[in-house]
């Protein structure tokens, strides 16, 4: 198996870990001979995400240009927009392209490019992250901060999806229903992809719309959504800007994301 690595949340923690030191030469210019234990240790985390997990070769993601969720969702993520980048990033990516395998795609965040090859090539890949959004996609999950592997299994995967429509996301600006935390999403979902999905599965039952008495997900959000005065419109842009493109979200050919419609 090989690696799918999460560099862009790895490069900017090493980014800022140089950022508390500020080194500038006399010129104000960035000190890279004075940054090389972040670059080192940079190098090292992926060393060791190989070791600790037991796979051959490492493919850093990162996010690549004109992110396809500003034109769904104008305020996507806007309350980044403006912030300087710590001052080491740029090079820490320049050097990651230089030294491994890196994997950039324009129009896609590195959780989408590692979404789509995860799931294009079931088994191949052990996903390394230590973002929540992930949890979207089934196949095996290294959290490199707690240092564990979890498996994510299909119904976990798309629970996790619709809850994260449900409760929204904050850092990356989308507000998902109104009036929706984390224990309400739960009770709008208990019937809908979480206990019910997993009963039918040890029955060998695929069906994930209804299936004696198992709730269609989607029309328990909508629902909700409509519980707040809002629409299936609303519902459904808080969907594609939370969605963790999968292979069946991507149009390889044209290389453009094929924006998340249900059923």
């Amino acid at each position: 198996m090989d690696l799918l690595i999460d560099a862009d949340i790895l490069a900017c923690q090493f980014a800022y870990a140089y950022e508390t030191t500020q080194s500038l030469n006399t010129n104000g210019d960035l000190d890279l001979d004075d940054a090389g234990w972040a670059i080192s240790g940079f190098d090292s985390a992926v060393e060791r995400m190989l070791i600790e997990t037991g796979t051959e070769n490492p493919v850093l993601c990162f996010t690549g240009r004109d992110n396809f969720r500003y034109s769904v969702l104008p305020t996507y993520k806007s309350n980044r927009r403006g912030k300087p980048k710590p001052i080491l990033l740029d090079a820490l990516i320049d050097h990651a392209c230089e030294v491994w395998d890196c994997k950039t795609v324009n129009c896609l965040e590195a959780d989408d490019v590692m979404g789509i090859m995860a799931t294009e090539y079931p088994g191949r890949y052990v996903i390394a992250t230590i973002d929540k959004d992930l949890k979207q996609i089934p196949g095996s999950h290294y959290n490199w901060r707690k240092e564990r592997i979890k498996d994510i299994e299909p119904w976990e995967a798309d629970y996790w999806f619709y809850f994260q429509v449900l409760t929204g996301d904050s850092t990356d600006g989308y507000a998902g229903c109104p009036g929706i935390g984390v224990c309400r999403a739960r009770t709008v979902l208990k019937k809908g992809v979480a206990q019910d999905a997993r009963r039918d599965t040890d029955k060998g039952v695929t069906n994930d719309v209804t299936n004696g008495g198992v709730t269609d997900p989607w029309a328990r959000v909508v629902a909700a959504f409509e519980s707040r005065g809002l629409s299936e419109e609303d519902a459904l842009i808080q969907a594609r800007v939370a969605r963790i493109l999968r292979a069946d979200d991507y149009d390889f050919e044209e290389r453009q994301p094929i924006l998340w419609t249900p059923g």
